[in-house]
Parts: structure tokens; C-alpha cells; sequence
């Protein structure tokens, strides 16, 4: 059996995973082996070596050659062919390190026509390699270390493959139940059993589908709105106010403006209230009934807060149209509030909370008819909860406020938390100030509006089945 011999050196880069494929460079020097066994070294020049006939006697001659560098590092590996053969010139090379064995080393190499594999393996060998790059002026090697790495050679056409054998258990349990079923089942399983063989999608017929499906899933998803489009329409789907969630004060979340406009404040004319009397004040208001608009009117009013006295008309006039929101027009309501608002109020309020009749061709902009279906209902309501956040300092109480617009708590709580407010027990401090028990202070809630803030998402429901 003859020795393999070295046909090609690989460089090797400790910094990448793979390098280029060079020939032994025979033209510039020959190839020589350098061996280290049992603790000594060995230089053996193959081109050196040669042979005299006569008396059956062998001569070989030796070099004393000067190392000039040694690099203990790899940075060469050696492919070992058996037979000497020769790699073609459009051939590539990918070397790789085990991860965890730094001395191990794995050597793919392919052209058009055959494929090269090579691995150092677990197992070391006792001897150590290394090229010798020989400077014929200085008579001095460079060594290099070099893994030797046999190599085998397959054809591209005639490669194996191999995997992971295929287990088919599931399936022969399915065809065994069936056929036992086909055998001694009842007719209704027999009907099943039928069912589910006409019914079951072959994977090959698809193939020849595969392409005109994507084509149709993809003309149908071409138009489809992108996240960012979904957001934006979301957020117009919303009932509350403009919000800011980069917001870093209470104040800044729901904006006064995106509530009540500047044009409408300015409107709220509140000089005679300021000098009224806590009575007359009652009767200016659009609506009376209010307790919370009576309990705080009293105390901004004796503080001469302006903006907080038309912010509270506001309310009022918005208390107003929720307990009228089954007026049919804009004449019956502004009855309902006894013609006290301006009207460019109330047109503000019917055109963000209400939606607006068919007219007739002679019907007059003071007589239009509207209806408040119940998303507007529940717009106006977030409207009404953020304006009252501002006016209490982003405190309120679920329980009066429920009692007050007539509707179980569950459902208040619901639209707070639609604005992202946090509902929790009352604390000790309120508590006290609220005058409650202990007792009562257990159940008792609040909603506070506070940052950082984070508009809670959205949920879609389907209908009722």
C-alpha cells in the first residue's frame, strides 16, 4: 500500500473561519517534512535524497540547515490525498475549528464536479506537523505549524445524504385504526373513517398550486394597511380626547384644548358669577343639577379662578346634554337647558357628540335634528371625565360620579379606565378627608390620572353568538 502523499497546503487564519486553497509551491521550494517524535526534531529533505547502485549499497545526503522562525500556532493545515492527485484550479476551500476542541479542524473543499471532506478527528496523533518554507540564499527554513487533515473525495453526483430517519410510527398507527375500523367498525365510523380519507389535502397536488396561491396572497395583502395606519385609525376610533403619552405632568395628558377649545372658553363669559351669589350662580348654569359642579363652583369662585368657573360651565353644559341626549333636535334641547349656553357652544358639543339627521331642503341650521348613538354617548362621557380630572387635580370618586350620571359602577369604572386611569382602594389620608369609616374606606374607590401614562390597547370583540 503506498503512503498518501501531500498534494495542497491550506493557510489558516486563527481570525477566520475559512481561507483560500493554495498548491504546494514546488517552483520557489519543494515541500519538505519536518517531524517531531519522542522529543526530537527532524528535518528530512525528500529532493535531497539520492541513490548510487554498485555494491547494493544506498547513500543519502543532508543539509545542515539553519530555523529561522518557528510559529508554534497553526497556520497552515496539510490535505492529505492518497495516489498524489491534483486539485483543480476553480476548486474552493472552507476550513473550520471546533468550538470547544481548539486542536480539531474540519476541511470542505468543492468544484463543479467533486467534493472534498476532511476532519482531524477526535483522537491525536502523537506526532506534531509543520511546513518548512526553505530560503535557498540564507540556507534557513521557516517552520510552521500544520494539522495534517486526510481528505476524501466524492463526486457531486453520487454523494449520499444523510439525515434523520423519517418516523412514520404516527402514521402506521392511523392506517392500523383505520383499517380496523374499515373491518369491524360500525357504518357511522365507517362513514368517518371515509370522510376523513376524501376529505385529506395531498401534499403533492399542491405543488403545482404552490405558486398561484402566493401570487393571490400576496395581490390580496398589497393593499392592506400597514401597523402604523392601524394605529392611526385606532386612535380615531377611540371615544376619549387627544392624548400626549410622552407626557411628564397629569395636566399635559388630556390637554384642556383638545377638550374644550380656545374659541369656546373664550365664549364662557363667567364676570357676573364671580360677583353672584352662590344661589344666582345655580341659576346660571345650564344645568343645575350637578353636585359635583355645585360642590367645586363654590370654592373657585370664592378663590376668583376664572379658568376653573368656565371650566365648570363647560361641565355643566355637557351634564346637560347627556341627561337630555334624547333630544330630537337643536331647538328642544336648548329649551332643555333654558336657553342659557351660546349657541356656539352647543353647536360645538352637537358636532364632536352627535350625529347629525338628514335635512330637508328647507330646514334651518337652528332646527337641525341629531341623534347620540352609543359611541358618541361614550365620547361625550370620556369628554365629561377628563374635563372633571382637570377641575379635582386627577382624583375622583367612582361612587358619586356613578350615582350622579345614573349608571352602575362597573361601567364608569370601564371608561376610566378607557382613559387610562388607575382605579384603586382610597388611601388613609383621603380617607380622613373624605369623612369615611374604616368600614366604608375598604370598598371605597378612586381613579387617579397620573404619569407615566400608557393608553391602554385597544380590544376588539366579536359579536354575541
Amino acid at each position: 500500500m503506498s503512503n498518501p502523499s501531500i498534494s495542497a497546503v491550506v493557510g489558516f487564519n486563527a481570525s477566520a473561519s475559512a481561507s483560500c486553497m493554495h498548491t504546494a509551491p514546488a517552483a520557489r521550494h519543494a515541500l519538505r517534512w519536518y517531524v517531531r517524535c519522542a522529543g526530537k526534531t527532524h528535518l528530512i529533505l525528500a529532493n535531497h535524497k539520492s541513490t548510487q547502485l554498485g555494491m547494493g549499497k544506498s547513500q543519502t545526503k543532508t543539509s545542515e540547515l539553519a530555523v529561522a522562525a518557528a510559529l508554534d500556532t497553526p497556520a497552515y493545515v496539510v490535505g492529505l490525498f492518497f495516489n498524489g492527485m491534483e486539485i483543480p484550479a476553480d476548486s474552493s476551500f472552507e476550513l473550520y475549528q471546533h468550538k470547544s476542541d481548539s486542536h480539531r479542524y474540519v476541511l470542505h473543499g468543492e468544484n463543479q464536479t467533486l467534493e472534498y471532506n476532511g476532519d482531524t478527528g477526535e483522537a491525536q496523533d502523537s506526532n506534531e506537523y509543520v511546513v518548512a518554507l526553505y530560503d535557498p540564499k540564507q540556507k534557513s527554513v521557516e517552520l510552521y505549524k500544520a494539522p495534517v487533515i486526510p481528505l476524501h473525495v466524492t463526486s457531486l453526483d453520487h454523494r449520499v445524504h444523510k439525515g434523520p430517519k423519517v418516523k412514520l410510527r404516527g402514521q402506521l398507527i392511523t392506517a392500523q385504526r383505520n383499517a380496523l375500523g374499515e373491518a369491524f367498525g360500525t357504518k357511522k365510523a365507517k362513514a368517518k373513517i371515509a370522510s376523513l380519507q376524501r376529505n385529506r389535502i395531498d401534499a403533492d397536488k399542491l405543488q403545482d398550486m404552490e405558486l398561484d396561491i402566493i401570487d393571490n396572497v400576496t395581490e390580496l395583502t398589497a393593499e392592506m394597511p400597514l401597523r402604523e395606519q392601524l394605529l392611526e385609525e385606532g386612535a380615531a376610533e377611540r371615544p376619549v380626547p387627544p392624548c400626549n403619552e410622552a407626557a411628564t405632568q397629569p395636566e399635559d395628558i388630556y390637554p384642556l384644548e383638545g377638550i374644550i377649545s380656545s374659541r369656546e372658553l373664550a365664549a364662557i363669559r363667567v364676570g357676573s358669577m364671580m360677583e353672584a351669589s352662590a344661589a344666582e350662580r345655580t341659576e346660571m348654569l345650564p344645568f343645575g343639577k350637578s353636585a359635583f359642579v355645585a360642590k367645586h363652583l363654590e370654592r373657585f369662585a370664592a378663590l376668583g379662578d376664572t379658568e376653573k368657573v368656565q371650566m365648570l360651565y363647560y361641565a355643566s353644559l355637557l351634564f346637560g346634554v347627556y341627561a337630555h341626549r334624547r333630544s330630537r333636535d337643536k331647538t328642544s334641547l336648548m329649551e332643555a337647558l333654558g336657553n342659557k349656553p351660546a349657541e356656539i357652544l352647543v353647536d360645538g358639543v352637537l358636532e364632536r357628540f352627535a350625529v347629525a339627521r338628514r335635512l330637508s331642503a328647507f330646514a334651518k341650521s337652528k332646527d337641525r335634528s341629531f341623534f347620540i348613538d352609543p359611541f358618541h354617548e361614550d365620547k361625550l362621557l370620556c369628554h365629561i371625565l377628563a374635563l372633571l380630572f382637570h377641575i379635582s387635580g386627577f382624583t375622583l370618586e367612582l361612587v358619586p360620579l356613578a350615582h350622579e350620571l345614573n349608571m352602575k359602577p362597573t361601567r364608569i369604572t370601564g371608561l376610566l379606565r378607557a382613559l387610562g386611569a388607575t382605579v384603586k382602594p382610597v388611601g388613609v389620608g383621603l380617607a380622613q378627608e373624605l369623612g369615611l369609616s374604616k368600614k366604608d374606606a375598604t370598598t371605597y374607590k378612586v381613579a387617579v390620572l397620573k404619569v407615566p401614562f400608557k393608553l391602554p390597547e385597544m380590544v376588539r370583540r366579536g359579536g354575541r353568538r
